[in-house]
């Protein structure tokens, strides 16, 4: 027969399961979960760890002791349960700190699928920032009166400053080295999402704004729609560009003498770009162009060898790019997946270059040959702008070496020097399941091998004000036009 003891306790729990059945309790959502301290320090440990084994940045602009006090003061922080948002955030801070913008820290899988679920709130009005100022572009909500104009300055959201919001901002864009123009260039174009994503979705709005010399305040009810549409920015492209669609190129001459051809590259894509390139310079030649404008804005980058293949149209001599890496398996691999496209990529690359190795690092040096058939060797324009990254940077410091080419917009988001990328497996980590992208190669620029930390600063710097924005000006096209006929 069972004591007291155990027959009170056998009552509760089945109290407790009848409770249960008729009761239910509700699911946690992941967007409100709570991890306790200990496992997001394990999390933390293994992105440490990561980083640590592996990084191609670690005591490239800083020496190793360094990030390994950074990361000791990152676990400190970790001293009380968080959801995965603000752990997210807090890792993504620490990702900043290695000055590379191949690192990113993403959220798990879970948490974008109850993201989608939701209805959010978002401001009506669509804010763009220009110049370290916030200027409202366009009013989504067409059922509401259009109080704040197009064009009009806004000084606070939600009684904050608005230099203090794109300051902190900022702090969530990985860069290269100590690059601003793509932290000002993602957080242009990401405004509407960030603010929301970092200051909260509150169901009212109020908002401080310019009405000629005088401040105003605004209070208007959030707004939900069923997606966020993007927000075109810039011209609109006309009929008269012929496309390559798989390539992601398109191009068409802005004279009807044929004497200036624009090639836009939207990205390096591995796919036909062969063929763009063939019929491009061949047009080039049989044309007798004598200015080529290759448009890199926005172009964050893509495949080495859709980029070397462009070059080798272009430069004049034989150059050497030369790709590194101090492991030859991914670390912690339980955690991640392709080391065998990784080490097949070691493979090729010493198959088409040339290896060597230092110590514990292997070194590849690839040499781009310039083509002798419809090789273009006359006045090149290159347009850039803080979207301009990774490979399309990569394309910009070979030509800016050519000589015979003018630059024109804003520095680019990618070092002059080079970059940490060629393949970048995403780790999940084991608790929160965040993902963290880790780059395996150092790929340095020989033509400007020497770390400065910044991007390639054009000869002509190009600044849009809100009022070319509305107008959908394209100053840097205008600027090649005035150049040429000069």
């Amino acid at each position: 027969m069972p004591s007291s003891g155990s027959f009170s306790s056998i009552v509760f729990i089945a109290l407790n399961l009848m409770i249960s059945s008729v009761f239910p309790q509700q699911k946690t959502s992941v967007l409100e979960k709570k991890y306790p301290s200990a496992l997001l320090k394990e999390d933390a440990k293994l992105f440490r760890d990561i980083t640590l084994s592996m990084h191609p940045v670690i005591g490239l602009y800083k020496p190793r002791d360094y990030y390994v006090t950074l990361f000791d003061q990152y676990l400190q922080t970790l001293n009380d349960s968080l959801t995965e948002r603000d752990f997210r955030l807090k890792t993504k801070l620490m990702a900043e700190e290695l000055h590379c913008g191949h690192t990113e820290v993403i959220y798990s899988k879970d948490y974008y699928r109850a993201m989608n679920k939701k209805k959010l709130n978002y401001s009506p009005y669509v804010f763009i920032p220009v110049n370290d100022k916030v200027f409202v572009l366009a009013n989504l909500n067409k059922k509401s009166d259009s109080t704040l104009k197009k064009g009009v300055e806004i000084t606070k959201i939600n009684g904050l400053g608005v230099d203090s919001i794109l300051r902190y901002c900022k702090r969530f864009v990985s860069a290269d080295g100590y690059n601003r123009s793509s932290k000002d260039h993602y957080i242009q174009l990401g405004f509407n999402a960030y603010y929301p994503a970092l200051f909260g979705r509150p169901d009212t709005f109020s908002v401080e704004y310019k009405d000629g010399k005088t401040l105003k305040t605004l209070r208007y009810p959030a707004f939900q729609p069923k997606s966020f549409p993007p927000i075109p920015l810039g011209a609109k492209d006309d009929s008269l560009f012929t496309r390559y669609k798989k390539a992601k190129i398109k191009y068409r001459y802005l004279d009807t003498s044929k004497k200036t051809l624009l090639v836009k590259i939207e990205k390096f894509s591995r796919q036909r770009s062969d063929k763009a390139y063939r019929k491009i310079f061949r047009k080039l030649r049989k044309n007798q162009t004598e200015n080529l404008v290759i448009d890199l804005r926005n172009n964050g980058g893509g495949s080495l060898e859709n980029s070397y293949r462009l070059l080798s149209y272009l430069i004049d001599t034989a150059k050497t790019q030369t790709l590194r890496t101090a492991i030859k398996n991914y670390p912690y691999k339980k955690y991640t997946r392709g080391n065998v496209f990784f080490k097949l990529t070691r493979f090729a690359f010493a198959l088409i270059g040339k290896k060597e190795s230092r110590n514990d690092t292997d070194i590849f040096v690839y040499t781009i040959h310039p083509r002798k058939k419809n090789h273009f060797d006359k006045k090149v324009y290159v347009l850039i702008n803080g979207g301009s990254f990774s490979a399309s940077c990569l394309v910009a410091a070979y030509l800016k070496d050519r000589g015979r080419t003018v630059f024109i917009g804003e520095e680019t988001g990618g070092a002059v020097e080079g970059c940490n990328a060629g393949i970048t497996p995403y780790y999940r980590l084991p608790n929160t399941k965040i993902s963290v992208r880790m780059p395996a190669f150092r790929i340095v620029h020989d033509v400007y091998p020497s770390l400065t930390g910044h991007g390639i600063i054009p000869d002509y710097t190009i600044e849009y004000s809100i009022k070319d924005i509305l107008a959908k000006r394209d100053l840097e096209i205008l600027k090649v036009k005035e150049l040429i006929q000069k």
